[in-house]
């Protein structure tokens, strides 16, 4: 039996993977649950799991979760609680902690899991090498669990003397386009909060929607491919496909097109992370006793201006992708609190990359340094325009 650790538990994703293991008790078993805030959904999964550990790192809510713990129930709080939290050993850590957040528990788990599911790209797109380079000292196996880089992972997995890296050409992802892929650029000036959130095949928290309407998150994904598997900027492309059930295509040498194919559900790349080498029986397949069929077309980077500035900052290597991300929530966050237009969290991004001094990252410490400073930059600029 596999012990668990989900941090992020109460969102989307980490709410998925507890549906996919409580399917499966025999095999798995959560051994601590963490979350922000969310006190109630939070206590109903303790209620069912049993968990031994308990992280909220909202410590002002620590007293309305005390109450709905057994007293054999660990709690860890605040900040610290969660570094504590983090340094607990399991076999199998689930990350879907969103943003930059993720970053400091991430790199502390590393030296305490045996495999991390990750579903955070924040991470990889700010400091990759801190990651990757950790994990290869503690030989922890880091899956993706984001939908096209795990489609890629799987497309890798392959057992085929032909999946040598030298004999790919070119590596697809696939974008839905987003909620706003049909509005034309003048429209975009008057899109509410609600309209850019109905997302038409997957469900998401909000922020990954608003990044999807940008296609900001199709540009961390490019940077998450060329980190997890070291293909070259120039060998992966994007390509529109707005029913979303191809996830990724690895092109080989001779022209020929490998696919991965699965419905728009976060559950499937969850139960390959989950039960990786081995496969596991999910409720959703594709039918093929019915007609269906899918499409493609080009990118235009012109449609996703953001898309191709965010690729211009990865292939810098500096601290460009720390302030871009750093941008991004904080730009976000003013238009979800409806503070700001949609095309303001393009003009942030235009400001931000203007005005940042270039700077190498070497340690954890320079990825918060820059974040801290594009969140106040980000900020002073959106308050004079809202």
């Amino acid at each position: 039996m596999k012990k668990v650790m989900i941090f992020g538990s109460t969102g989307s994703v980490g709410r998925s993977a507890l549906d996919v293991i409580e399917k499966d008790p025999a095999n798995f078993k959560v051994i601590g649950l963490c979350a922000n805030q969310d006190v109630k959904t939070l206590g109903l999964q303790v209620k069912k799991f049993k968990p031994d550990f308990v992280c909220l790192k909202d410590d002002k809510k620590v007293g309305q979760l005390k109450a709905l713990l057994p007293k054999k129930t660990k709690l860890f709080k605040g900040e610290t609680g969660l570094d504590e939290f983090a340094s607990i050993s399991s076999d199998i850590s689930l990350m879907a902690i969103s943003g930059i957040d993720c970053l400091r528990p991430l790199l502390i788990n590393i030296a305490s899991a045996k495999r991390i599911a990750l579903a955070n790209k924040e991470s990889i797109v700010t400091a990759a090498d801190l990651v990757f380079k950790k994990a290869k000292r503690f030989k922890t196996e880091i899956i993706p669990v984001d939908s096209e880089i795990n489609a890629l992972f799987q497309l890798m997995s392959v057992k085929n003397s032909s999946r040598s890296s030298e004999n790919f050409r070119k590596i697809y992802l696939t974008a839905s386009g987003g909620a706003l892929a049909s509005h034309s650029k003048k429209s975009l000036d008057k899109i509410s909060v609600d309209q850019v959130l109905k997302h038409p095949t997957w469900k998401m928290g909000p922020r990954i929607t608003v990044d999807s309407a940008t296609l900001v998150n199709k540009a961390f994904e490019v940077i998450e491919t060329h980190a997890f598997f070291g293909f070259p900027y120039e060998a992966i492309d994007i390509v529109i496909h707005k029913e979303s059930i191809v996830h990724a295509l690895v092109e080989f040498s001779d022209n020929s097109l490998f696919a991965c194919i699965y419905p728009p559900d976060m559950k499937m790349p969850i139960t390959h992370s989950l039960y990786y080498p081995g496969r596991f029986q999910t409720s959703k397949n594709s039918n093929f006793k019915s007609s269906f069929s899918y499409s493609f077309s080009p990118i235009s980077y012109k449609k996703y201006p953001l898309l191709e500035l965010v690729l211009t900052a990865a292939k810098r290597k500096d601290n460009s992708l720390v302030i871009l991300n750093a941008c991004d929530e904080v730009a976000i966050d003013y238009f979800l609190n409806k503070k700001i237009k949609f095309t303001d969290i393009h003009k942030a991004f235009r400001y931000i990359f203007k005005k940042y001094p270039p700077n190498k990252i070497k340690t954890i410490n320079d990825v918060f340094y820059w974040d801290n400073w594009a969140r106040a930059k980000t900020k002073s600029y959106l308050e004079k325009i809202s």
